[in-house]
């Protein structure tokens, strides 16, 4: 019984989206009716959540098979799908009563919520999937409307270009995924998880090697790991802020999770160092991202950038739990996209508040702005320091789990990355106090009166800002969801 929930869950999004164009096409004041009807969606998306969230805490996984043959979808849920669609449903719900405001004086907001609906269904399907087919179609469902949100301001070159680079690079990395698809159907006859998971032991090491390498590039390309990351800072600057802390706080996440969700379920069997690739590959995109933070004049950029280096923590605690077995770093891992989901959606919030305001994404402009804006400088304040990993906020915490996989590593090895983590974190401090700085200095550039987030705006940041201290002075409130999603993760790797 708890199997139809998976699909009312995705339904309700689906169905929401397009009852909010319809709505909000025909109503006198599209933003507000449109938003409210998206809400009402993720509203009902939650309430069918809350029961698969509860049989699986009692061990259940919950499961649906609609149609069969070729064209069925089974819908599956356990501990590692809770845990995300969890984040997810909370920052959508955060990013939608913020657009009521935000998004009030665009055009075509009917769209715009319609469009993140089907983005946030296609996220919730991709944390289902149990297929390769399914998981592909739904991650194609989340980054079409994705490509659409970004060029959503289409009046300006910077949107249309940002989306078209966006698509071009996001279509290779599609390619790659369906030519894995491909092959792993031709070597093994079969594309579920389970099935393909027994006979990838039989299949050549080469093969193994691969299908591991299409899988890992094609979804790298999504999931912004440096240097297949170079699409995001354009994409996620040019968005709605909204769709911004979107992309950044759960889509990019997204793309993370389907990469593990494959790899560790098709290939964890075979005796394969992937672990060691993906820390690997986080030393790279922490200091890609850290370090052309560093210089951004542009708060959007900067914040985009930073991104690509949280990416890189997640990569580090999930590589050293991997390759390892540090049981931390899978922890630390899970809970930095937890994490970083609601820090970075709060530094998103707050930074575009004030770009609406002032007109202008440079830092520079924004002196002063604390004074006129206290809410709004004390959230992205909290976030910033946040995301810098400063106690007692929830970046600190996730942080200092993915620190302690690498002590716990006991080698030369372990100990290095737990170093360049930390180096890395003291970096972003050089982009992030300036900032701070910047918005509560004595005068400022402002020419025209400012006030603070409007009431809709207010909302999702006081929300947020909240959550970031809770997640940081209280962890074990995350760590609950967290702690059944790492052992998903050690059942798979074992």
């Amino acid at each position: 019984m708890a199997g139809q929930f998976l699909i009312l869950m995705l339904l309700a999004l689906f169905v929401g989206g397009m009852v909010s164009y319809v709505v909000g096409h025909w109503s006198k004041n599209p933003c507000k009716a449109a938003g409210v009807v998206a809400l009402l969606a993720l509203v009902l998306a939650v309430v069918a959540f809350v029961p698969v969230a509860q049989h699986v805490a009692l061990g259940d996984t919950p499961m649906v098979t609609i149609g069969d043959g070729v064209l069925g979808i089974t819908l599956q849920a356990d501990a590692l799908s809770v845990f995300m669609i969890a984040v997810i449903l909370l920052l959508s719900i955060a990013a939608t009563i913020y657009s009521w405001n935000y998004m009030e004086e665009d055009e075509g907001v009917d769209k715009y919520y319609g469009l993140l609906m089907f983005m946030i269904t296609g996220m919730l399907g991709i944390t289902l999937a149990t297929d390769l087919f399914n998981i592909y179609l739904f991650f194609e469902l989340m980054a079409v409307s994705s490509y659409v949100l970004v060029a959503f301001r289409k009046d300006t070159h910077e949107p249309i270009e940002a989306a078209f680079k966006y698509l071009v690079m996001s279509a290779v990395g599609s390619a790659f995924i369906l030519l894995g698809i491909a092959l792993t159907f031709m070597y093994t006859g079969d594309l579920s998880f389970a099935a393909v998971a027994q006979k990838v032991p039989e299949l050549p090491a080469s093969v193994v090697i691969l299908l591991m390498g299409l899988f890992l590039g094609g979804f790298g390309v999504k999931t912004a790991m440096a240097p297949l990351h170079t699409w995001l800072p354009d994409a996620h600057s040019a968005a709605p802020t909204g769709i911004s802390a979107m992309l950044s706080g759960v889509v990019i996440e997204t793309g993370f999770f389907a990469m593990l969700r494959i790899l560790i379920t098709l290939f964890a069997a075979v005796n394969l160092s992937m672990g060691l690739a993906l820390a690997l590959f986080s030393v790279v995109t922490m200091f890609a991202g850290n370090l052309l933070a560093l210089v951004q004049k542009d708060i959007k950029r900067m914040l985009a950038y930073s991104s690509v280096a949280q990416i890189g923590y997640i990569l580090a605690g999930i590589g050293l739990g991997i390759y390892f077995g540090a049981f931390s770093g899978l922890t630390g891992g899970l809970y930095h996209i937890m994490t970083h989901a609601f820090m970075k959606g709060l530094a998103f919030f707050c930074a575009g508040v004030v770009i609406h305001q002032l007109g202008t994404r440079e830092i520079a402009k924004m002196r002063g702005i604390g004074r006129h804006m206290p809410l709004t400088a004390a959230g992205f304040t909290v976030a910033a320091l946040a995301l810098a990993g400063v106690p007692p906020f929830s970046g600190f915490m996730s942080k200092l789990l993915i620190y302690n996989a690498g002590v716990e590593v006991g080698s030369t090895i372990g100990i290095t990355f737990a170093v360049l983590i930390i180096m890395n974190s003291i970096i972003s401090l050089g982009y992030y106090l300036p900032v701070v700085n910047t918005f509560y200095a004595k005068d400022t550039a402002a020419e025209t009166p400012l006030h603070d987030a409007p009431v809709w705006c207010a909302v999702p940041i006081g929300g947020l800002m909240l959550v970031t201290l809770l997640l940081g002075i209280l962890p074990q409130i995350g760590l609950k969801f967290v702690y059944p999603a790492v052992s998903v993760i050690v059942s798979l790797l074992v």
